[in-house]
């Protein structure tokens, strides 16, 4: 008797896992799709299930990639950390777009990274006849509403999430164009793991551009300081601008000012 009771515990904490798995994988697929959720979501979503246990869950879907937790919810973000397009921080991509257009002049090659703040650059960049390198095919389709800039699109394979593409095709490419001012983003920088990304391919051709470029300028809104994801693609002593839209912290700075790094 005793026995079939240690078999009935065993059994029901089989099907209790077996229920965990199947909500955050359900759960992790309407973050996937949504983009971005509210904790009212998710409990609408899963009425029978307590808050603390959507908390452990959503940290359960942090730890292992495939989501960001932010204030209130969470966002997906799946094999690439930074990639996925939102509107979150608009405000604050906008200021960065804004500070770093005067970088651009006629006549030079420009390279323009893929994601939300690059798209904004786009969006304002001056009708006039330069070169535009990109591998963001939505980066593309904003420039080219320009008139005069020639647009200049990488191959390589398409990450569906933000319409980018990255992979040997892509360097192949890059390698073979030469850079004045390359525009690059960042998923997050630490003081330890410099600057990062979630992907690796991506990581490896951000490192070719920073070769080829005359001039490397990061744009990051001030939400990926201080994040660290698994790649990293720069150090600090590799670039010549960051563009921020609030002041970082005083050992950024220094570090900054160390390496000859001008931040705006």
């Amino acid at each position: 008797m005793e026995v079939c009771q240690g078999n009935d515990g065993y059994i029901n904490r089989r099907k209790e896992q077996g229920m965990n798995v199947l909500r955050r994988e359900n759960m992790k697929e309407y973050i996937r799709k949504k983009g971005i959720v509210s904790l009212k979501e998710l409990t609408a979503l899963f009425p029978d299930v307590s808050v603390m246990t959507l908390h452990r869950d959503l940290n359960y879907l942090a730890e292992e990639g495939d989501i960001a937790r932010i204030r209130g919810g969470a966002k997906y973000v799946g094999e690439n950390h930074e990639e996925i397009s939102d509107i979150s921080n608009k405000s604050e991509k906008d200021i960065v777009a804004k500070k770093a257009v005067d970088f651009v002049k006629e006549g030079s090659a420009i390279y323009l990274d893929c994601g939300t703040t690059m798209m904004e650059l786009a969006k304002i960049l001056p009708d006039m006849y330069i070169n535009v390198v990109t591998c963001g095919a939505n980066v593309a389709m904003e420039a080219a509403k320009k008139i005069h800039p020639t647009i200049n699109l990488c191959g390589g394979v398409l990450n569906r999430n933000n319409l980018s593409t990255t992979g040997s095709f892509a360097e192949i490419i890059l390698s073979q164009i030469n850079i004045d001012v390359a525009f690059v983003s960042a998923a997050g920088y630490s003081l330890e793991g410099g600057f990062t990304c979630g992907f690796e391919t991506q990581a490896s051709f951000r490192r070719l551009l920073i070769e080829k470029a005359r001039c490397v300028i990061i744009l990051m809104d001030s939400s990926k300081i201080g994040r660290m994801l698994p790649f990293t693609f720069a150090d600090m002593q590799n670039i010549d601008y960051l563009i921020t839209d609030k002041k970082p912290s005083p050992e950024l700075l220094e570090l900054a000012q160390k390496n000859n790094v001008i931040v705006m």
